[in-house]
């Protein structure tokens, strides 16, 4: 996993954030934004997975066992 991936991860996790309010402030429906709520929580799920496997190679660090 590089640096780059996470940033992209990252970038798209943002523009779905910024998508989902903007639906919100013009008044979609309730499915739009439950579709872009569901599309953003999968972007989350990748980003969290992404940055994980970055801190896990680059530094050799388990975020699991930091707790």
């Amino acid at each position: 996993m590089s640096l780059k991936q996470v940033h992209y991860a990252e970038k798209r996790l943002c523009k779905l954030w910024r998508a989902m309010v903007l639906a919100s402030e013009r008044g979609a429906s309730a499915l739009e934004l439950e579709r872009l709520y569901d599309a953003y929580a999968l972007a989350l799920q990748s980003y969290l997975r992404c940055c994980e496997a970055y801190y896990r190679e680059v530094a050799g660090i388990d975020i699991h066992r930091c707790a």
